[in-house]
């Protein structure tokens, strides 16, 4: 017999404690327990000799993980790893080490000045951590290692999407914002006969060139320092992956207009976002939208809001094709429309 489901207080207490969840997997993280007993199962003193941490304290840790199935705790008091703990183990293709411990520790932190961001409307970062948001990346090393190594992890799905995207008469593709240029060597990996250009801070281009390097498309890739509010190289396509949700409307329709007049007049501008749903229904980006809020003065949008930027921006909405975890490609081109209409219409219909 199937039990009853629990009651709605019970199940928001449950929601309740996430929080101190969150912080168990992030300390189990930041020790590389998962690591430690990939092996094999081991004993806690063990474990806290190898991890610089308290035998007894460490127990208590990980038997409260185990309680919830991440971890497993034998019969002679050893730790071993489980399904739901392999993930924390570092350097494997499903790692979730990185976003443990970005959600545990930066994320965690900047969430604490929610309520100040929501009667505010500003950012909480900057107030929590005395500094933007992509300048603290730059100035704290080791926070900005581990959001680099997560936005890989999370960009490898999308890339291969991209990679697939028709880009039948193209010849030369700027990647906007993009970061370390996985998305740009994925591409360029797929379409042996393209040529692309990263357009990033200057700080990045190194990371990114060895990107190229060790993908084997350095030869046809070349990385430019620019601030892309200002300018973006000329080219026949644009891809911004992630890019927009971290800027307000007005700067999301700069950077837009930069490549709108800097675009081939064939060419096509791709934009990769998180897509918002309407109606009380899940999506992977609401949380990811409060993120933007209290982090800087970005948002996620709907796939129709993104058509307004495009409209904004001088953009024809050409398509909106769904990518892997609620993201989608939203494509757009300098043919004349009859406006916002239009892309509405054509967004309606791609959902």
């Amino acid at each position: 017999m199937a039990s009853a489901p629990p009651s709605p207080a019970r199940a928001l207490a449950q929601l309740l404690l996430g929080n101190q969840l969150q912080q168990a997997l992030f300390v189990a993280a930041k020790l590389g327990i998962a690591d430690l007993v990939r092996d094999g199962p081991r004993s806690c003193d063990e474990l806290a000799a190898a991890a610089d941490a308290d035998p007894a304290s460490l127990f208590r840790l990980l038997r409260a993980l185990a309680a919830h199935g991440i971890f497993a705790v034998d019969d002679d008091g050893r730790i071993g790893l489980t399904p739901l703990a392999e993930p924390l183990q570092s350097g494997t293709p499903q790692s979730v080490r990185s976003f443990a411990l970005w959600s545990g520790g930066v994320s965690y932190r900047a969430f604490g000045g929610l309520e100040w961001s929501v009667r505010t409307g500003m950012p909480a970062f900057e107030t929590i951590f005395g500094s933007e948001f992509f300048a603290f990346l730059e100035e704290d090393e080791e926070s900005g290692a581990i959001f680099r190594e997560m936005m890989s992890r999370h960009t490898r799905p999308v890339a291969a999407a991209l990679a697939a995207h028709d880009l039948a008469g193209i010849e030369t593709i700027v990647d906007v914002g993009g970061g370390s240029g996985e998305v740009l060597a994925a591409i360029l990996a797929a379409h042996p006969t393209l040529r692309g250009v990263l357009a990033e801070r200057p700080h990045v281009l190194d990371r990114a060139r060895e990107v190229f390097r060790q993908a084997g498309v350095d030869d046809r890739c070349t990385a430019v320092g620019i601030d892309i509010l200002d300018d973006v190289p000329p080219g026949d396509a644009y891809v911004l992956k992630s890019v927009l949700h971290g800027l307000a409307d007005d700067e999301a329709v700069r950077v837009l207009t930069n490549c709108a007049r800097r675009l081939a007049p064939s060419g096509a501008v791709l934009v990769v976002e998180l897509a918002l749903l309407e109606g009380n229904v899940f999506s992977p980006g609401t949380l990811m939208d409060l993120l933007m809020l209290v982090g800087c003065r970005g948002r996620e949008r709907t796939a129709a809001e993104l058509g307004e930027l495009f409209a904004a921006a001088g953009l024809a909405l050409r398509g909106v094709t769904p990518a892997k975890h609620g993201y989608v490609i939203v494509e757009g081109g300098l043919e004349r429309t009859d406006g916002l209409a239009r892309s509405r219409r054509a967004l309606t219909e791609a959902r």
